[in-house]
């Protein structure tokens, strides 16, 4: 939200004498999510939150439905003990998301055109218009459009015809050895309209799990599920009936669709996954204009008792971009406008009153998918909820971080050849010392066998 307007909303609050109202709002995050499951087991099996409305954005948003299902705090524990049991068994980046064939003939050639600076001038297609968006139209059910999503790869048949070879002829003359191969990838890329496809983990939370989309509906949990109108660059939200709203919560027309429609819509991050169509707009993630939607759970939905959790923490890592791939600098962009905004978010939610869990460390990209790294940045959510909610000191905040760190920094050495014995038992003797000197009520069970286990998987 501008940094002019925020203030400015705030005051428009008036304060409430009715019953407290505790609500979740669970920003974007891609495979970072487990820093919100971590977060939420503590919530709910140390401090028993009871939340009445739910507010997501992009990864927060799958996890906000998987809640919504059910009005009672144990059914909603349940769903997320579900949720991460299915998370934490992705083992490689394709179970998230798969490269597009235009993309993965792009790397191929990556080494030719690193360097390629000559402009050249692309052939208009010839062919009919494909679809680039995910259409909601026709008599698809919402799983065979999801489903469809993930099998569709436009970009696959694409072939030079003699006519296309003819027009680019000048233009190959100066691109050398990559024009065929770019020129193939640069049309899939138009068809394709995205650099991934859902992987697998969408079909096993969406319809291989217990997730019901018509308890969402009738649970008695109000849920609002943050995207972006691509058209006229609104944020929207969809509710729990499948009625999209603005952002001060009104319907923005009398359609309704199927919540998991709205999750896919607020996942779909420009440019790495497909828009999604729904009537006669289309959506992209709404992370594009609010990682973290305080303001619906507050403003809108009258939550007194907001508990915030962000997958990201504060500011951006420094790294050199030089000779990146097209999709590594697109999320780079992407970092630095999320970090921006969410600045700005986090004040208004801690004006607003709200609890903000947040990390201090980065774990992992928003695209790493990494078991040993995913089950770290779990246990690093419970442990920075329990710091929130007992006002831990900083030192013991300090002392908790280089735990995570040393952790990381042993599971990148394991990952490394033969050679890294001595480096490993040093690591693994000052995760042994830190848990020492660690405040026990601010760890999570299991922690006990940091020192011993690369990853453990304890519930």
């Amino acid at each position: 939200m501008p940094r002019s307007s925020w203030f400015y909303r705030l005051l428009r609050l008036s304060p409430r004498d009715e019953p407290e109202v505790q609500g979740l709002v669970l920003s974007g995050g891609g495979s970072r999510a487990s820093f919100h499951i971590g977060a939420l087991r503590y919530l709910y099996e140390r401090c028993g939150i009871a939340p009445t409305c739910v507010v997501g954005t992009s990864a927060g948003s799958i996890v906000g439905a998987m809640l919504a299902q059910s009005l009672l705090a144990d059914d909603q524990s349940k769903a997320l003990a579900e949720l991460e049991n299915i998370w934490l068994s992705m083992t490689k980046p394709e179970d998230m998301y798969v490269e597009q064939a235009w993309f993965t003939r792009l790397r191929g050639q990556w080494d030719d055109i690193a360097g390629l600076v000559t402009q050249h001038v692309m052939p208009e297609s010839t062919d009919e218009p494909s679809e680039t968006v995910v259409e909601t139209n026709g008599d698809d059910t919402p799983a065979e459009l999801v489903m469809r999503a993930m099998t569709e790869d436009p970009s696959q048949d694409i072939s030079l015809t003699p006519g296309i070879v003819w027009q680019l002829a000048g233009s190959i003359a100066r691109i050398g050895r990559a024009g065929a191969g770019l020129t193939t990838a640069v049309r899939g890329a138009e068809r394709a309209a995205s650099a991934y496809r859902p992987g697998p983990i969408v079909k096993r939370l969406l319809f291989d799990s217990s997730f019901d989309a018509s308890k969402v509906a009738t649970s008695g949990v109000h849920l609002r599920i943050a995207f972006v109108d691509l058209n006229s660059g609104d944020l929207r939200f969809m509710r729990e009936d499948g009625v999209i709203v603005d952002r001060e919560d009104r319907p923005v027309g009398d359609d309704r669709y199927d919540i998991t429609l709205g999750v896919w819509s607020s996942c779909a991050l420009p440019g790495i996954f497909r828009p999604v169509k729904l009537g006669d707009s289309i959506y992209v993630d709404g992370g594009v204009r609010e990682n973290v939607p305080v303001e619906m759970a507050v403003s809108g939905l009258g939550v007194t008792k907001p508990y915030v959790i962000i997958a990201a923490p504060p500011g951006v890592e420094q790294g050199d971009y030089t000779n990146k791939d097209a999709v590594t600098v697109l999320m780079r962009v992407a970092n630095l406008v999320l970090d921006e905004t969410i600045e700005d978010e986090v004040e208004w939610a801690r004006t607003a009153g709200a609890c903000v869990i947040q990390p201090r460390l980065n774990v992992h990209t928003p695209l790493t998918v990494d078991k040993t790294l995913l089950r770290i940045n779990r246990d690093y959510g419970w442990i920075r909820a329990a710091e929130e909610i007992t006002g831990a000191s900083e030192q013991a905040r300090e002392t908790n971080d280089a735990i995570i760190a040393a952790r990381c920094l042993w599971a990148g050495l394991a990952k490394k050849p033969k050679g890294h014995t001595a480096e490993i038992a040093s690591v693994r003797d000052q995760i042994k010392r830190l848990l020492a000197q660690a405040e026990q009520r601010l760890l999570p069970p299991g922690s006990e066998t940091w020192a011993t286990a690369l990853a453990p998987n304890v519930r």
